[in-house]
């Protein structure tokens, strides 16, 4: 889940105001998306607030969701916050309107809230009579008997050719991004809903990067923004602008393996393996950040990236002996 917040002059909330915000973020299990005029914010309850550039497309997206909840054009104004919760699925399932009129930290922490009531509450459940029950049951089946008829009756089509495809125009609200991905630029056409996560698998077909819980909770889509450990899953793809992004795919050639990935080996620091490639990225930010300075410093900062197998032991050992073993010498294509 994402909660999506457009206000045009936002600033920038105050600690006390923060960590209210981020308490109705864990709340609710979902990331937050601030998007202001000249700056926007992507975080999720544990991160710390880092400013990113706002885009006229991150700005012409959140008009487009709250539009098509009912939200006229006049009410996008700058004296005005707009706060919804995007579901999975992409569809906003709730927003409300607040006015600037005071601390605009204070009218987003409200809204925050209001939004964590409205996903906690209850769905009402109406009492049906029995002949409600026994005309939906009816509608039920015969529509599923005039269902399966159209996919009798459907003709077959054939699937259109590579070249077909690749002359379609992008769809109304995609957009124009080039990502530099291991050093490589590819240029892309996506919705600017899209995440870093899903344009990696679903469109370059770099599936070394893991889906894991899809909410910035597991740690399995590590990659590097920059240098800096970033969740896939939460960055939109739209904010990545000319900045590196590095998967695992990009820690070492086809023919040899990174220092961090002999180490996993040499210390059975696997098991099943879902989550290792999120573990070796992730791992390489701590050692670059200089944090892996014990076995429960890295612990502690390798503490968002989950292993259902509990190969726990076995990791802090691996990425102890790769800092035993120069650090400073990792690859820099990493960076």
């Amino acid at each position: 889940m994402l909660v999506v917040a457009l206000a045009p002059n936002f600033d920038d909330p105050g600690e006390e105001v923060l960590e209210a915000l981020r308490a109705e973020l864990r709340c609710l299990g979902a990331a937050l998306l601030l998007i202001g005029t000249d700056h926007s914010f992507c975080f999720r309850p544990d991160d710390e607030l880092v400013e990113e550039p706002s885009t006229d497309e991150l700005r012409l997206w959140a008009a487009q969701l709250f539009r098509a909840q009912g939200v006229e054009s006049e009410a996008l104004t700058p004296e005005t916050l707009l706060l919804g919760l995007l579901d999975d699925g992409g569809s906003l399932r709730w927003h409300t309107r607040r006015e600037l009129d005071g601390d605009p930290s204070l009218a987003l922490l409200e809204a925050a809230r209001l939004a964590a009531k409205s996903a906690l509450a209850p769905a009402p459940i109406g009492v049906l009579s029995r002949r409600e029950v026994v005309l939906t049951s009816l509608i039920g089946a015969l529509s599923l008997v005039l269902l399966e008829g159209c996919k009798r009756s459907e003709p077959q089509r054939p699937a259109p050719s590579a070249s077909a495809v690749s002359s379609l125009a992008p769809a109304p609200f995609e957009r124009e991004v080039t990502l530099n991905v291991n050093d490589k630029d590819y240029r892309l056409s996506i919705e600017p809903r899209v995440s870093v996560l899903d344009a990696l698998r679903e469109r370059l077909g770099l599936t070394g990067t893991k889906k894991g819980c899809d909410h910035g909770q597991c740690g399995a889509c590590t990659v590097l923004l920059d240098g800096r450990r970033v969740n896939a899953c939460l960055l939109l793809a739209v904010m990545v602008g000319k900045r590196k992004l590095t998967t695992i795919e990009g820690l070492a050639g086809p023919a040899e393996l990174h220092p961090l990935q002999e180490a996993f080996v040499a210390h059975d620091a696997l098991q099943c393996g879902y989550c290792t490639p999120g573990q070796i990225v992730s791992a390489l930010g701590l050692l670059r950040e200089k944090r892996a300075t014990s076995a429960e410093a890295i612990r502690e900062h390798m503490s968002g990236n989950l292993c259902r197998c509990g190969a726990y032991p076995n990791i802090v050992k691996a990425i102890e002996a790769a800092r035993d073993a120069g650090g400073d010498a990792l690859p820099a294509r990493a960076t």
